[in-house]
């Protein structure tokens, strides 16, 4: 089978990404990645499991876990307010469980298109925090580009 070929080179070079404020972070996630924001999350939290896991939302007609990503890099839980926000992700790992996992979030996202011309640098840091593939500047702003495989192995020992 042959591989498709891009007549517009500037879909190639370009990836619609959402930057996402958490609570003491910011998240550098593709589009594709996402599946739904939420706006209004009600939380069945779970007591028996790891901080980092917030507990249960419902979404669509599906259970799927709430993560707080700012405990699973090793700070505090995030708060579960009123105005408490999710961002649905799909599932990369095929492993039985559901397709679907969300992230606690603070505000609505912001879209961006990256493209290759120097917008996005890495940015160093002596150590990364778990969970964490690295840390970028972009558009003079710090985010962190999270490990979604490592995210989703911690989801499958846990549930």
């Amino acid at each position: 089978m042959s591989k498709p070929v891009v007549d517009n080179p500037l879909l190639a070079d370009e990836v619609d990404s959402l930057l996402v404020s958490l609570s003491g972070h910011r998240l550098l996630l593709p589009m594709a990645a996402v599946a739904e924001i939420v706006q209004q999350v009600d939380c069945q939290r779970d007591d028996q499991q790891p901080p980092w896991l917030q507990g249960w939302i419902s979404w669509r007609t599906e259970r799927i876990p709430l993560i707080s990503f700012e405990s699973l890099v090793g700070g505090e839980r995030a708060m579960l307010g009123d105005r408490a926000m999710a961002l649905v992700l799909y599932r990369i790992l095929p492993d039985g469980l559901s397709q679907f996992y969300a992230l606690q979030i603070q505000n609505f996202p912001h879209l961006i298109r990256l493209a290759d011309d120097g917008l996005l640098q890495q940015a160093s840091l002596p150590e990364l925090p778990p969970c964490v593939l690295m840390m970028v500047n972009v558009r003079e702003q710090q985010a962190l580009i999270p490990d979604l495989d490592k995210i989703e192995l911690l989801l499958t020992k846990v549930l």
